[in-house]
C-alpha cells in the first residue's frame, strides 16, 4: 500500500473501532503513543471532543487481529494488512520507539524529548537521581509529562519549584524510598562470578532493581517471582545495556520460547532481538508462567551463570598465555636484534682498529 492509502486504512480503522491495542503495564513509551494518538484524533474530526480512545490490553508480543495494535511489545517495526495494524518502534532502522513509528507515520506533533527517550534510559540520567523527570514521569499524567518534554525536563534534576508545579514533591521522596530499598536488596542477593564479574539473582521483584544494579556495576540481573496465581512462576534476565547476555542463557530462554510456544506462533517466553532480555510473564504478560518452583529456576539461572563465568575465565586465562607467549617471542627476538647489534659493533670496532694499526706502521 502507498503511505496515502495506508494513512486512509488507519483512519478508517481508528473511526470504526476507537479502540487500539497494547501491552499490559504502562511505560512512557505506550503512554505517550496512545496520548498523541487520542490528540491527534481529536484536532483530525475523527474522535468528538468529549471521546476518548478505548484502550485494551494484551500480553507482549501478542496481536489483536481487526484492530490498531500500538506498542504490544515483541515486534521489530510496522505491518499491516486489510484488518489488522501493528505500529513499533524498529531499532535495527533508527525507530527507537512505537511513539516514533506513529509519528512518522501520521505526522504528529511530539515533543522531541519525548521521541528521544520514550523507550530507553539515557545514559546521563542515573536512577540515583530521584529528581529527574524520567524518574517521576510515572507518577504524573502524561499531559504533565508532555509539557515537561517542553521544556526538556525529562533528562534534568528538578528543582523543588518544578516538583511542585507537577505536584511531584511527594513522589520524589517515595523514589528515594524505592531506590534506598532496592540498593539494599541488590546487595543481598548479588553474586560474585570467578571470572570477576556479579550477577544479582533475586528471588523477588525489585521496583527499579535492574537499572539500580547497572549503576552499581553489576552487569547482570535476574528476578525470579511466583506467579499471582500461586502455581508457577514468571522470571527475567537482562543485561546492562552495551552487554547482551552470555550465550548459555540465550539458549536456554530460546529453549523456553519453542516450549512454550502458542498455535499461533507467538510465546510467553520472549528473547529481545539484540539478546539483552529473557522475560517470561511479568508485568507486560501477567497470565502467563513458567510450570516450575522458584527454587529450581533460581538454581539453574545460578549453574548457566557459573558455566558462563567459568568458560569466560578460561578464555580470559587463554588470552593472557597468548599474549604473554606474544610478549616473551617479541623480547627474544629483540634479544636476539640486540646481540646481532652487539657483534655488529665487535666487527666495526675491529676493523677499525685494524685500520689504524696500518695506518701507525705505514
Amino acid at each position: 500500500m502507498e503511505k496515502k492509502n495506508l494513512n486512509e486504512n488507519f483512519i478508517k480503522k481508528l473511526k470504526d473501532t476507537k479502540t487500539v491495542v497494547t501491552h499490559f503495564g504502562d511505560d512512557l513509551d505506550n503512554r505517550s503513543s496512545i496520548y498523541a494518538l487520542e490528540k491527534w484524533a481529536r484536532e483530525n474530526g475523527i474522535l468528538e471532543e468529549d471521546e476518548t480512545i478505548t484502550v485494551e490490553r494484551v500480553p507482549a508480543g501478542k496481536v489483536k487481529e481487526g484492530f490498531i495494535n500500538l506498542d504490544t511489545g515483541g515486534h521489530i517495526g510496522c505491518r499491516e494488512d486489510e484488518e489488522t495494524i501493528v505500529i513499533d518502534g524498529n531499532p535495527k532502522e533508527g525507530i527507537k520507539s512505537a511513539i516514533q513509528a506513529l509519528v512518522e507515520r501520521l505526522n504528529i506533533q511530539v515533543p522531541n524529548q519525548i521521541l528521544e527517550i520514550a523507550d530507553t534510559m539515557p545514559t546521563k540520567i542515573s536512577p540515583f537521581d530521584t529528581r529527574s523527570g524520567l524518574s517521576l514521569q510515572k507518577y504524573t499524567n502524561i499531559e504533565n509529562v508532555f509539557e515537561m518534554a517542553k521544556e526538556e525536563l525529562l533528562d534534568k534534576e528538578l528543582t523543588d519549584e518544578q516538583l511542585e508545579k507537577y505536584g511531584l514533591m511527594e513522589a520524589q521522596k517515595s523514589q528515594q524510598k524505592i531506590v534506598d530499598e532496592a540498593v539494599e536488596k541488590i546487595k543481598k542477593y548479588t553474586k560474585e562470578l570467578s571470572n570477576g564479574e556479579s550477577v544479582v539473582i533475586s528471588p523477588e521483584f525489585i521496583k527499579a532493581g535492574s537499572i539500580i544494579a547497572y549503576e552499581m556495576g553489576i552487569n547482570y540481573f535476574a528476578s525470579i517471582d511466583a506467579h499471582k496465581s500461586g502455581q508457577g512462576i514468571t522470571f527475567a534476565i537482562n543485561a546492562k545495556p552495551g552487554k547482551v547476555l552470555p550465550g548459555n542463557v540465550r539458549e536456554y530462554g530460546n529453549k523456553l520460547v519453542e516450549q512454550y510456544k502458542n498455535q499461533d506462533g507467538t510465546s510467553g517466553v520472549f528473547v529481545h532481538p539484540n539478546n539483552s532480555m529473557v522475560v517470561a510473564g511479568g508485568p507486560k504478560n501477567p497470565d502467563f508462567k513458567i510450570d516450575m518452583s522458584k527454587e529450581d529456576m533460581i538454581n539453574k539461572i545460578d549453574v548457566l551463570f557459573k558455566e558462563y563465568a567459568r568458560e569466560d575465565l578460561k578464555k580470559q586465562i587463554e588470552q593472557e598465555d597468548k599474549m604473554k607467549n606474544k610478549l616473551l617471542n617479541e623480547n627474544i627476538i629483540l634479544d636476539e636484534k640486540e646481540n646481532q647489534a652487539k657483534d655488529l659493533e665487535k666487527e666495526v670496532q675491529g676493523l677499525n682498529k685494524k685500520n689504524i694499526d696500518k695506518s701507525i706502521k705505514m
